[in-house]
């Protein structure tokens, strides 16, 4: 029995291009299934996204530009303001030596919701940063979209000088939180609160004089929430990854930080620093069989998802390696009462720059460093001006956690090693099923790709990793800048240097038109309803509902007869040239077995795989056709529950003694290889030809290769008409050649043909 792999190779579909292959049927129209936004033609540069679903609107931050869109359709009707940096400014970054395109231009990096009828932007300016609001009322299509040039102002500090260094924010209150570099050169990183309602405006940021409070971070993610049910325990999480020096040791390490909102500041020390800022260390590794962890300690991106306890969201992280040996990628899970466990246990402390952190066991101060100025605990102290001396100055030299956060379950949920891409950006949708919640994760890569993933717990609390999808929205591989999701339109919108991509949750018709195909590709959004794999509604009163997320297993699930027909074609190889036998299961977790029967036998074989006989994702290339490759071939793929079925029986029939170029065969060994048009063609071309084209059979090969060698007339290449003029002129050339042959005396079966 074929070995079940862990971490199958995923299908992967290209939104992009108009027309897609799927499962080796005919091409379907995959535009229908995204819409997408490409903008001007230096790109662009879709960093921040602001979905509104109440106002049904959705804010595009791009370069020089605000686009307000349609989230229903983003081709529709856009509008925008056009917010370029001063001419100035770009002289000046040019001489610099930035970059003109990708530097030196006003990148939007922040948009937040203000008030019902205002937003709040800020761009990089040409590293330059200016921030502004803009008055968005009435409709989508002819109301108000503006921007007040009135109230432009500097951005230092709310947004970054470098439009590619990562940088979070968040708006509440009518406060700015923002985690950025505040200088030219990216040195000095802080976290900051600015804005405000007038007159309370409260400006504060980390300590720069301590190294250990901030070291050269990047910020990543920043959300506002609650403690308790008292609002002064209110706090500003936020995450980051920094440079941690350990003696001699410097390493990146990920953090998790919180401070209070009700913070203003020491009154003595730390005036209008934070008073309130503890951080601690963020663990995402997988346990070694030898007690060395291998750790991924690069922080990329964090989604949180609601509970029913706004108090308590899971922490869904993604990290990658900083190792130079080997290139991967991470998802953890963290709970917030693990979090706030570590907050509250021991401090870390150290002696001196050359000491490591080690536990602090002396005497702790009161009120507790790091906790929140509340009348409700104690009258006297009103504000964090109210700490003690003792405190602030505690906190000052204790803002690190001596013990760390690990992961829910010990590990990660889900893992990408030994691919040619990372993971950047995640979102996550919990789904419905009908055995039970399953949260489906939808990760970014820097290869402009989106993975769909479900991670499923079963009865022995191991995890099995499960990827429905990979996704390549744009044709060009550019990184995934950002990612945001409606479950009201239950679409993803996906952002790129190359444009703005909205792609839906849900796409089950990608599995098939069988039961076992649908419950096979386990994805929670999709279930066999009797006729086709459609949407599952939980609330539906369809009958013949079936689906089986946790084990996938189709023979408990579907009975259809007609699940058990197996597509059928016939193909025609040439003798000693290349072909492909596609087959591509619906089902991410299959693994596939090919079978030949020969002519003339009742038992079939296993295909022997060497270097002439190649498995590939898409199928079977046989990149030198012998006279024994002949048969019938059966594509087997056996499910991880031990369902086997063919998926695909391909008679394929050999066309002996002749080459494309029309020559006679003189009897070479099948082994040499063919040439078209006297150059040679080699085995990789053959692999490339197949990869890319649907060969059904010997004609539609030999013409793919004439009509890509045919000269073409002002850019529109031979009409038809000329094509079939030409046909008969060869066919008129060959008979007149047959019957000189037939007056000489030659057989009919030595005319080369």
């Amino acid at each position: 029995e074929p070995e079940y792999s862990q971490h199958p190779a995923p299908r992967k579909l290209s939104l992009y291009s108009r027309k897609l292959s799927i499962g080796g049927g005919k091409p379907k129209d995959q535009m229908s299934l995204v819409s997408l936004f490409l903008g001007p033609s230096e790109g662009l540069h879709s960093h921040t996204l602001l979905l509104d679903e109440e106002r049904g609107r959705l804010l595009l931050g791009a370069r020089d530009h605000i686009y307000l869109l349609d989230p229903d359709n983003l081709a529709r009707g856009p509008r925008k303001i056009s917010w370029p940096a001063p001419r100035d400014r770009v002289e000046m970054c040019k001489l610099a030596g930035k970059s003109a395109n990708l530097e030196c231009a006003n990148f939007i990096r922040v948009l937040h919701n203000y008030n019902r009828t205002h937003v709040y932007a800020c761009g990089t300016g040409a590293f330059h940063p200016s921030c502004a609001f803009i008055e968005i009322t009435g409709h989508r299509a002819d109301g108000v979209f503006q921007m007040l040039s009135g109230t432009v102002e500097s951005g230092r500090l709310k947004c970054p000088f470098d439009p590619w260094q990562p940088f979070t924010s968040v708006l509440t209150d009518q406060y700015l939180y923002a985690g950025t570099a505040s200088d030219f050169l990216g040195k000095d990183t802080t976290f900051t609160r600015s804005l405000g309602p007038p007159p309370d405006q409260h400006y504060i940021r980390t300590d720069i004089s301590e190294d250990y409070w901030i070291n050269e971070a990047r910020f990543i993610s920043a959300h506002p929430i609650a403690d308790t049910y008292n609002p002064d325990d209110d706090k500003i999480y936020f995450f980051f990854r920094e440079v941690s020096r350990e003696g001699n040791d410097k390493s990146i390490l990920s953090r998790v930080a919180r401070v209070c909102k009700n913070d203003v500041g020491g009154l003595r020390s730390l005036t209008n620093k934070w008073t309130t800022f503890l951080k601690a260390r963020l663990v995402c590794s997988i346990p070694g069989p030898d007690g060395v962890d291998t750790h991924f300690d690069e922080l990329q991106d964090i989604f949180l998802l609601p509970t029913r306890d706004g108090k308590n969201p899971i922490v869904y992280g993604v990290f990658t390696t900083s190792s130079s040996i080997f290139r991967g990628s991470a998802v953890c899970v963290y709970n917030m009462a693990d979090i706030r466990a570590v907050f509250n246990g021991p401090y870390a402390h150290k002696e001196g720059p050359d000491h490591r952190w080690v536990e602090y066991e002396g005497r702790i101060p009161y009120p507790r460093p790091g906790t929140c100025p509340s009348k409700t605990y104690d009258p006297r102290i009103k504000t964090t001006k109210d700490f003690p001396d003792e405190v602030v100055s505690f906190v000052r030299f204790h803002p690190l956690m001596y013990r760390s956060v690990y992961p829910l379950t010990g590990r990660p949920v889900f893992t990408r090693i030994r691919v040619d891409y990372t993971l950047t950006q995640i979102v996550v949708d919990r789904v419905i099923a009908e055995d039970g919640q399953y949260e489906v994760m939808f990760l970014g890569t820097d290869a402009g790709s989106i993975l769909k993933v479900v991670s499923i717990t079963q009865e022995n609390w191991s995890t099995e990793e499960v990827v429905l999808e990979e996704l390549q929205v744009f044709q060009v591989p550019a990184p995934i800048l950002s990612i945001e999701m409606s479950s009201k339109q239950q679409q993803l919108y996906v952002g790129s240097s190359e444009g703005l991509a909205q792609v839906s949750l849900s796409r089950c018709h990608l599995y098939g038109q069988a039961c076992a195909e649908c419950c096979l590709a386990r994805d929670p959004y999709c279930a066999w309803d009797g006729h086709t794999c459609s949407r599952y509604i939980p609330a539906s009163k369809r009958r013949a509902r079936r689906q089986d997320i946790k084990h996938g297993d189709p023979a408990n699930q579907c009975w259809d007869t007609e699940d058990s027909r197996v597509e059928e074609r016939v193909l025609f190889g040439v003798q000693s040239n290349s072909t492909f036998l596609e087959c591509i299961p619906k089902s991410q977790q299959a693994q596939i077995r090919w079978y030949i029967q020969r002519p003339g036998s009742e038992h079939r074989e296993e295909v022997r795989l060497d270097d002439r006989v190649v498995h590939t994702d898409r199928g079977l290339l046989i990149r030198s056709l012998h006279s024994s490759d002949a048969g019938v071939y059966m594509c087997v793929a056996q499910e991880h529950t031990h369902f086997t079925h063919t998926l695909v029986r391909l008679t394929l029939r050999l066309v002996a003694h002749a080459n494309l170029d029309g020559k006679p065969n003189t009897g070479e060994d099948p082994k040499v290889e063919v040439r078209h048009g006297g150059e040679p063609r080699q085995w990789y071309k053959d692999y490339l030809r197949v990869m890319s084209t649907h060969i059904g059979s010997l004609e539609e090969y030999c013409d793919s290769l004439w009509l890509e060698k045919r000269p073409r007339g002002r850019g529109r290449g031979i009409g038809a008409g000329k094509w079939k003029h030409i046909q008969e002129m060869k066919k008129s050339r060959n008979r007149r050649h047959h019957r000189e042959r037939e007056r000489q005396g030659a057989s009919v079966d030595e005319l080369p043909r």
